[in-house]
Formats: structure tokens, C-alpha cells, sequence
């Protein structure tokens, strides 16, 4: 996906940098694979499908994209005045849960 990248990436920076001092995290989806990291200045999330998922594969591309199926997910956001909290839920796992 890293090799896709964002369509008119110029053009949206164009669009929210006079409101960079504002933004204190990028939500998007429909990627298929939780990625987190930070875009000039800016961090960013994005969570999994709800059906397949993009095989994670840090070489360059091929032809075609390989997928897998890791379970699906959900974020939990918590915001807070000088936080952002992004918790990823697999809510399809079954596994036991347990005390540490």
C-alpha cells in the first residue's frame, strides 16, 4: 500500500496546511491493513477491513496485491486535551482473555 500511496497528495496538502496548527491526527480507512505513522508533521491512523485484509509485504510490488485474512478490526479513539489514544479491537477474536 505504501507504494499506491495517496492520490493528489499535493493537492490535499494544499488544502489542509493552513490548518496544520489545528490538526492533531489524520482518521481514514479502507485500506485493509493498520497503518500508523506520520505524514509531514501530521499523524495519521488507519485500521483494518471488516472483510479481508493486504498482506503486509515491504517490497516492491508486484503485478497484484496479495491479501490475507487476519481478522477484522475496529478503533477506539480516546482524545483528550493534550493526547490522542487509538486502541486497535480485534473483535472477532475468540481467544481467552486473562489477568497478567
Amino acid at each position: 500500500m505504501d507504494a499506491i500511496m495517496m492520490h493528489d497528495a499535493e493537492a490535499f496538502h494544499d488544502v489542509i496546511s493552513p490548518h496544520t496548527s489545528r490538526i492533531r491526527h489524520l482518521f481514514f480507512g479502507h485500506l485493509h491493513r493498520a497503518i500508523w505513522g506520520n505524514w509531514r508533521g501530521i499523524s495519521y491512523s488507519c485500521m483494518r477491513g471488516l472483510n479481508h485484509q493486504v498482506a503486509i509485504d515491504l517490497d516492491a510490488p508486484g503485478e497484484r496485491i496479495n491479501g490475507s485474512f487476519e481478522p477484522p478490526a475496529y478503533g477506539v479513539v480516546l482524545l483528550g486535551d493534550d493526547q490522542v489514544t487509538v486502541h486497535l479491537h480485534d473483535f472477532a477474536d475468540r481467544s481467552q482473555s486473562f489477568l497478567l
